[in-house]
């Protein structure tokens, strides 16, 4: 990595240059829009191409992803930094690099993104890594799990959709005692809320295509660690095309810029809508790392600067409530995703898993089927307030009126 001045995290999510050069050069990261490089002579060709430099042709890199590389690392306090066309391209390519070897064994949180969880339950096993998965509420206990073949912890906090949150700095003290590398998604939290690296954790992956880019325009993801780490997973991105091009690397380099004010913005105004909530007698529960009457707050306000901006909860009357309630909305979308600038609601169950599959796959990953997941953008708070309460209303009207009073209490 380039030196850099000491500043905070959201003048280096704005500065393209913190190296305190005065010297005429573009403020924006330029695009390199060339697949391959011309190069000085055969022998330098042959030299640069076996080692995979990233100025030859661009499945080994290219200026710009190793800009956003670059940046990202950066705000993450790493050596390094890799960019991937998709956050899946990031997860997959970074398990199979670090333990993809036929006989290996894995740990990993139980509540994790779907996807995440099939590749690590079907794809490794059939290749013959087996993984062990384990409640975040007992991840701290792993020690009796812990094998000679043990490649690598997987965690996500907070995790998706269920938002539970995993004591980094304790599991990664476990980690480094028996020399196993700790993997976290920290794609929820962002680099402006939370820096594992700093908490003892080896490698953080993002899906960048959600608050890191922000702007739902970009699929992306990325990976920061160590040199050494990032240098074998590069050799297996290689090997796998997940580069990203430059134009997504371009685009997600000017949505990291607002990084800090947007996050700032929708933390605030989702813990807001968490407390709201949390009073509705129509709503069951209400998941949010900084909701002080949640068991997570002690761990969350201890890693994480602010609770980030996503929300989950339950209605009283399960699915069909739910199914009602979001229909119900008027201003928030119903859209898969999160992080962007615009609010968007879903149903994790409806997504993730097949009508035949439901009740089982609620039991094997804790979701329940009446799950809501909302991203809160940066619309004004007011509006996206009175756009829950009149779909709550909604809900309400189809029990008693005494219910329907009840369920609108502020």
């Amino acid at each position: 990595m380039k030196k850099h001045q000491t500043y905070g995290a959201s003048t280096n999510a704005v500065r393209t240059y913190s190296d305190g050069l005065k010297q005429r050069r573009p403020l924006s990261v330029p695009i390199l829009q060339s697949v391959n490089f011309e190069a000085e002579s055969t022998a330098k060709l042959g030299k640069d191409f076996r080692a995979g430099a990233s100025e030859v042709y661009m499945r080994f890199g290219h200026p710009t992803a190793q800009a956003a590389g670059e940046k990202i690392a950066l705000l993450e306090g790493a050596e390094g930094g890799l960019v991937f066309s998709s956050g899946m391209g990031a997860i997959s390519t970074t398990l199979l690099a670090l333990a993809g070897s036929s006989g290996g064994h894995v740990i990993a949180q139980r509540e994790i993104f779907a996807q995440t969880f099939t590749f690590l339950d079907t794809t490794f096993r059939g290749l013959n890594i087996e993984t062990t998965f384990v409640p975040a509420d007992q991840i701290l206990h792993i020690r009796p799990l812990l094998r000679p073949t043990t490649k690598l912890i997987y965690i996500e906090s907070p995790s998706n959709p269920l938002l539970k949150i995993a004591d980094i700095a304790a599991i990664a003290r476990i980690a480094k005692e028996h020399n196993i590398p700790l993997l976290i998604d920290s794609t929820f939290a962002s680099p402006a809320l939370q820096n594992p690296i700093s908490l003892g954790a080896d490698v953080v992956l993002h899906s960048a295509t959600k608050f890191l880019a922000g702007h739902s325009d970009v699929l992306c993801g990325a990976v920061v660690g160590s040199r050494q780490l990032i240098q074998k997973i590069q050799r297996m991105q290689v090997l796998l095309g997940t580069i990203l091009d430059p134009h997504a690397c371009w685009l997600l380099l000017r949505g990291i810029k607002t990084l800090g004010v947007r996050v700032r913005e929708q933390s605030t105004s989702a813990l807001a809508l968490a407390q709201f909530l949390n009073e509705q007698a129509v709503v069951e529960r209400v998941t949010y790392p900084f909701l002080q009457s949640g068991g997570s707050y002690k761990i969350a306000s201890r890693q994480m600067r602010a609770g980030g901006g996503v929300v989950s909860f339950e209605l009283k009357g399960g699915l069909p409530a739910a199914q009602k309630f979001v229909d119900a909305l008027k201003l928030i979308s119903t859209a898969t995703s999160l992080g962007g600038v615009e609010s968007v609601i879903e149903i994790p169950a409806d997504l993730d898993f097949s009508e035949e599959d439901l009740g089982d796959a609620a039991k094997t990953t804790g979701i329940a089927l009446g799950l809501i997941r909302l991203s809160v953008g940066i619309e004004d708070v007011a509006d996206l307030m009175a756009d829950i309460r009149q779909a709550l209303a909604s809900v309400a009207s189809e029990g008693t009126q005494a219910d329907k009073s009840l369920a609108l209490t502020r």
